[in-house]
Formats: C-alpha cells, sequence, structure tokens
C-alpha cells in the first residue's frame, strides 16, 4: 500500500509539472477562415494614377524649357514609326502631342497624325494653291490635304485653343499669324503681322511660338525686330519693336523675355501692353533665353551659361561651353529644381544657384543636342557618325537605356506627351512607351497583434513603380484605399526609381473578431499601366 501511495504522489508531481510548462489557451485568439467574395474591382479613381500631360510647344507658360512636368519610362520600346516629313528650312519639326493627336510641320505645311497609329488625320499646304508637291509624300491619302496658296512657309507653331502657325513673308508683304481648327483643319482666322510704313523689309516670324494667358506671341526679322502679339480669337494686341532678328521668347510672371540677332540685348517686355519693362547689355551676343523660379537662364556667344534676375540684374556666369543650333537656341532644359545644359559631349547638371551637381560625359564620336527633362528622366538626343540616338537618363547622370536611329543625318528632336516619347528625324516619327504592365507576385496574409498585415513582393522593369494600392472592404463597405508601403528603404533612392527591381510591399488593417475583409491589389508604374490581382476575402474568428 505504501508503494502504491509513493506512485500515486509521483504521478500528481509530474501532472502538476506538466500544467505548469503546458503552453496557455488564450480564449480571444483570432485566425482567418477565407471565403469567395462576390464584390469585383473598381476603376482606379483619377487620383491614384500618376498625372499625364500633353506637350504643346517646347516652351510654355508654364515657365519651363523642355520639361515634361510627370515621369516618364526607363526602358521604353518602339510602339511606331511612321513616315514623315519633317524639316522646316535648317531645323526639324518638333513632335507637338495634345488628346489624341500629333501635330507636326515641314517647310511649306502643317498636318495631324493619330496618337495611336500614326495615321493622317488632315493636312494644310500652306505655301503652293495646289496639292502637287504632295503626291508623292509619305503623309497619304491626299484627300485628307487641302492647299492655301498664301506663298509663305512655316516658321514656327503651337497649340492652345487652335492650332497656331506663324509664316515667314511674301516678297512683297509680311507674315500670317494663323489658327487652325485642331479637329477638322479648317482655318479658323488668319491676321497679316503688318510691319510698320517706313521698316526696312517686310515681318517675317523667326522666332518661337509662345501662347501664355490667352495670348499668342511671336518674333520677327531684320533691323526693326518686331515682337508680335495676338489673342486666341484673332484679335491683333500690341507690336514692339525691339531691333535686329528676334531668335527666342519666354514668358514668366507677366513678362515677355526677348533677345535678338546681332544684338547684345535682353529685353523684358510687359505681356499686356508690349511696353519695355528693362533692357540688359551683355559683352557679347545672347542666345533664346528661358525662364524659370524667377531667374532667365541662357548662354552668350562665348559659350558661357548665365543667369540674370526676373529684374535683369546678373546673378552668375558658368563657362562651360553651351552648344547651341543656328538659330541660336542653346541646348538647354529646365526643371522645377534643375537647369541641364550640354556642351559639345558633356551634359552638365546645376541648381538654379549655378553649383554643378552632376554630369554625363558622350563618346568621343557623339554630339549631344537639346535635351528633354521630365520629373526624374532626362532624355538626350545625340548627333553621331552614320547615325543618331537618344540617351535615357537617371536624373542627368546614369544611363538607363539607349536607342539608336541608322541613316539620320540631323539631330534628333524629343518630345514626351502621356508618358510617352516622341522623337523626330527627318523622314521619320518614332514614338516610345512602355506597354507593359507591372508585376504581382503572391500575397501573404497573417494576423498579427489584432492587425490583418497583406504582404506582397512587386515591381516593374520598364517604367519603376509609381504606388502600390491595398483596395480593401471592411463588413461589406465600399472600397477603400490605401497607399502600401516600401518593406525596406534605403540611404538613397536606388538607380531608376523604387520598384525597377522587386521590392517588397506592406499594409495593415486593424482586424477584430467576426470582421470581414476582402481586399485587392493595384500596382501602378510610373507610365500609367497597372495590374490588379484577384479580390481575397478573409473572415475574422476566434
Amino acid at each position: 500500500m505504501r508503494r502504491i501511495g509513493i506512485i500515486a504522489l509521483f504521478a500528481v508531481a509530474f501532472f502538476l509539472l506538466g500544467c505548469a510548462t503546458q503552453k496557455p489557451t488564450h480564449q480571444g485568439e483570432m485566425g482567418l477562415e477565407s471565403f469567395v467574395s462576390q464584390k469585383k474591382p473598381e476603376k482606379i479613381p483619377k487620383e491614384f494614377l500618376p498625372s499625364k500631360v500633353p506637350w504643346k510647344m517646347r516652351k510654355s507658360n508654364a515657365e519651363s524649357d523642355m520639361f515634361y512636368t510627370s515621369s516618364l519610362p526607363r526602358k521604353p520600346e518602339v510602339v511606331f514609326s511612321v513616315n514623315i516629313s519633317a524639316i522646316m528650312a535648317d531645323w526639324l519639326a518638333n513632335a507637338i502631342v495634345e488628346g489624341d493627336k500629333i501635330f507636326l510641320a515641314d517647310h511649306t505645311g502643317v498636318y495631324v497624325l493619330r496618337k495611336d497609329d500614326g495615321t493622317l488625320v488632315w493636312g494644310a499646304e500652306i505655301f503652293f494653291d495646289d496639292l502637287h508637291s504632295r503626291e508623292n509624300s509619305p503623309l497619304q491619302p491626299i484627300t485628307k490635304w487641302r492647299a492655301l496658296g498664301l506663298y509663305r512657309l512655316v516658321s514656327a507653331y503651337g497649340v492652345g485653343k487652335h492650332l497656331f502657325v506663324g509664316t515667314t513673308n511674301s516678297v512683297e508683304n509680311d507674315a500670317y499669324l494663323l489658327a487652325f481648327d485642331k479637329d477638322s483643319g479648317e482655318l479658323v482666322w488668319k491676321v497679316k503681322l503688318e510691319s510698320e510704313a517706313n521698316a526696312s523689309s517686310r515681318s517675317a516670324v523667326t522666332s518661337n511660338l509662345i501662347v501664355a494667358e490667352g495670348k499668342v506671341y511671336v518674333g520677327s526679322v531684320r533691323d526693326e525686330g518686331y515682337v508680335f502679339c495676338v489673342d486666341e480669337n484673332g484679335n491683333f494686341i500690341w507690336r514692339s519693336k525691339v531691333g535686329a532678328t528676334v531668335r527666342g521668347l519666354a514668358y514668366g510672371d507677366g513678362a515677355l523675355f526677348v533677345t535678338s540677332d546681332p544684338s547684345k540685348k535682353l529685353y523684358a517686355l510687359d505681356a499686356k501692353t508690349g511696353k519695355v519693362i528693362w533692357v540688359f547689355e551683355h559683352d557679347d551676343m545672347l542666345t533664346a533665353p528661358s525662364y524659370r523660379n524667377g531667374k532667365i537662364i541662357l548662354s552668350d556667344s562665348q559659350r558661357n551659361l548665365l543667369a540674370l534676375s526676373k529684374d535683369g540684374k546678373p546673378i552668375w556666369k558658368k563657362s562651360l561651353g553651351v552648344s547651341g543650333d543656328v538659330w541660336g537656341d542653346p541646348y538647354i532644359a529646365l526643371s522645377d529644381k534643375s537647369i541641364y545644359a550640354v556642351g559639345l559631349r558633356t551634359l552638365f547638371t546645376l541648381d538654379f544657384d549655378g553649383n554643378l551637381v552632376g554630369n554625363f560625359t558622350l563618346e568621343s564620336n557623339e554630339r549631344g543636342g537639346k535635351p528633354l527633362v521630365s520629373r526624374d528622366i532626362i532624355i538626350l538626343p545625340v548627333e553621331k557618325d552614320g547615325g543618331g540616338k537618344i540617351y535615357l537618363l537617371w536624373r542627368g547622370g546614369v544611363k538607363l537605356s539607349e536607342f539608336e536611329f541608322q541613316n539620320v543625318d540631323w539631330m534628333p528632336v524629343v518630345s514626351a506627351a502621356y508618358g510617352e516619347i516622341y522623337i523626330a528625324t527627318p523622314n521619320l516619327l518614332y514614338k516610345l512607351a512602355d506597354t507593359e504592365k507591372p508585376k504581382i507576385g503572391s500575397v501573404e496574409t497573417k494576423l498579427i497583434n489584432e492587425s490583418l498585415v497583406v504582404n506582397l513582393r512587386a515591381y516593374d522593369g520598364e517604367s519603376a513603380l509609381y504606388k502600390v494600392l491595398l483596395v480593401y472592404s471592411l463588413n461589406n463597405s465600399p472600397w477603400n484605399y490605401k497607399e502600401m508601403e516600401i518593406a525596406r528603404r534605403y540611404v538613397m533612392e536606388p538607380i531608376g526609381g523604387y520598384g525597377l527591381m522587386e521590392e517588397e510591399y506592406t499594409a495593415t488593417i486593424k482586424a477584430h473578431s467576426g470582421l470581414t475583409v476582402e481586399f485587392y491589389i493595384v500596382a501602378i508604374d510610373n507610365s500609367g499601366n497597372y495590374e490588379v490581382s484577384k479580390v481575397y476575402a478573409y473572415r475574422i474568428s476566434k
């Protein structure tokens, strides 16, 4: 009996020890139970997508020069190339893109292509009074053309309320400013840009064209050097004389900044009245100006880069060997934070205080042209032996990709719109874009400390990721949006941006027993492409 008692005592002791070491069970512990959702993803609200903006002219009332105010793909593909006619005297046309249309010009006319496939919408032959010169043109069918017979050549163009075109003069008469209906190609109005009675020559548009605050501005030729202002309805507003051939116009803060050739002066004109506000006189001839952040940026005939205040006071000068074209347009581009200036074989990046913050060096047989800058990508056109090319650079210093164009004897001209890139050569227009959707990996869901945690891996190898969204519904509520966070941040943003390579993203939702959670994932790239996952559905249970 004593032995039985001892055994019973040991049994009780082992039982108590087991109770002391066993993991306790919590009555409130929650679990996940999946079910099949009946909810469908909805259309993504615009505010969650990257902005897609048009390209109305290389200088505009956005107070910028060659600045695309959104993002561009890092590694795009050629969507199409179409035969065009793009030579305007001694320079190439710049593709203007608005809505579903591409606006282009050659020496004697303007025309419109469809943005999706490059087919002709309409054309206007401005110089000749018949269409014989267009019969063998690649821009067909000829039935979509009309002839105006104004015997003026195309000098400048831009888009606002209409497609506006500035012309040269005729043998004995002045230039015209024309307005075409953008959809039909009908001539809406034409205004003669008349010289003074005793002028040394007839007016002819020689500057870029600017549309700002409902007004159209162009500069004119020779000794008088007029600047003309016409409103978008075709009403003549003012004419101002600055002397010498006007080469460049820039607009900002209610003023028009004007340089002329061979003058050494920069004029500031009141944009409403045309009256001279101030005149800055330099030691050397000045190139076409640009305006941004309260500063006028331009170069001189010694290839220095200059910055002036908006009241005409010199701020700084840098000897960078800045290049430019034969019409005095320097190879510079201005973003909201930086100045990009191209020397013979170097792209320089400066801040607006004139500090050099980066550079990119070309190959020995390459010569850089006028760059285009976006929020994060810089496109640098290049002329080289046997052809042309463009570089796509990450914020001015690191090459992400490049494209070569064979048998191109001219510097390519670049524009950007709606997250796409357009390159004009004398006979071909290329459209480059990212057409690929982002990639979403497996989605993991777990409960941690009364929160539903969603993890996934995603990337976009063409444009990098703009946002990854968790779109969720609680107890069948309307869809809610929450931006997912990148699980690991770096000291410096990766080259090309976050999500160009695969990254982990995470988000949490507060959970409690009895809650139903339905969600899906939207991954959006910087070109506006997006991928939507399936809908996941869970009940939170005890």
